[in-house]
């Protein structure tokens, strides 16, 4: 035994519980960590203009969306997704420690696109779990930003403190409110691992004969109008050959639905896959990036699980008192 440990039965015994389980977490997280390199690094790169359907990679720049640009809600930049946090500095009630309590939490829900220089695809970016390049993360006195907030390198701050990945210029941190941003910007390369789907170009058909009943049930809906349309004797009842009119104009119509279908155009549309254990991946990160950055949290949760069996082990060979 390395540590000269002091514990009675009920801490030794709680005390490894709590070491088995914290070992069983970080290990399976690690694993979890580890499934997500070997895809990212298994997974070969896909054209946009020759993909297959289904799980694959995509590497492109980010353009907007049909609907535009957004703005973000705490810094009013535009961007193409935002994912914007606030939290509040509250007071323990013995007046000893600060906690943050969110007041806000909000994800930008959006539709944009990436290209690829052969093909442009749609993204969908809900259940996607995103790492961005820009992250902000700065101080203010209010719950939201004020006119005195300025972005770095937009002439200064006002009592703001902002952080980044790659930098930390702190001028002021003491406010009671903290603002944290993440954006993806226009014109940015994005690194996808996804869902692949193609629609339109004539690739959905529908089943006439479900397609027509369907129809005739709308129809039957509204008796007024269904009279109005097939009655020809006029007798203000629908016979049988009136009802075989109305059949064979359903028909028609379902036929007329599907030749609508046929002229949609191909889109592509990036998604949250169906599949178990395959993650919905968009970065701003290039691929090699993404996976240093894995590697080094799947090392430190081994790291931390190792540690955590170690305490477990002291206790099991420590003599309660």
């Amino acid at each position: 035994m390395f540590l000269d440990l002091n514990v009675s039965p009920n801490e030794r015994l709680f005390g490894m519980i709590g070491c088995a389980v914290g070992f069983l977490i970080l290990v399976y997280l690690a694993f979890r960590i580890y499934r997500h390199i070997r895809l990212i690094s298994d997974t070969p790169t896909a054209l946009i203009r020759s993909a297959p359907q289904g799980y694959v990679e995509i590497i492109g720049h980010v353009i907007a969306g049909e609907n535009g640009m957004l703005n973000s809600p705490l810094s009013q930049r535009p961007c193409v997704w935002y994912r914007i946090k606030v939290e509040r500095r509250e007071r323990s009630s013995d007046n000893k420690r600060d906690s943050w309590r969110t007041v806000r939490n909000e994800t930008s829900e959006s539709w944009f696109q990436i290209n690829d220089n052969t093909g442009t695809c749609l993204v969908d970016p809900e259940g996607a779990i995103v790492k961005t390049r820009h992250k902000q993360v700065w101080f203010g006195s209010s719950e939201y930003p004020g006119s005195g907030y300025a972005m770095p390198g937009s002439g200064g701050f006002a009592q703001v403190g902002v952080f980044s990945r790659y930098k930390q210029n702190i001028l002021g941190s003491s406010g009671r409110y903290r603002y944290t941003e993440e954006l993806i910007f226009e014109y940015e390369p994005l690194y996808a691992l996804a869902e692949f789907r193609s629609v339109g170009g004539g690739r959905e058909r529908l089943d006439l004969k479900t397609t027509s009943a369907e129809i005739l049930r709308d129809w039957k809906a509204d008796q007024a109008a269904l009279i109005d349309r097939f009655d020809a004797d006029g007798d203000g009842k629908i016979d049988l050959q009136e009802w075989e009119q109305a059949r064979l104009a359903a028909r028609k119509e379902a036929r007329a639905r599907q030749g609508e279908l046929d002229e949609i155009p191909t889109m592509h549309v990036l998604m949250n896959p169906d599949l178990r254990g395959h993650p919905y991946l968009l970065s701003t990160f290039d691929e090699e990036q993404l996976l240093t950055r894995n590697r080094w949290y799947m090392t430190g949760l081994m790291a931390c699980a190792l540690l955590a069996f170690w305490l477990g082990l002291e206790l099991m060979l420590t003599t309660a008192v």
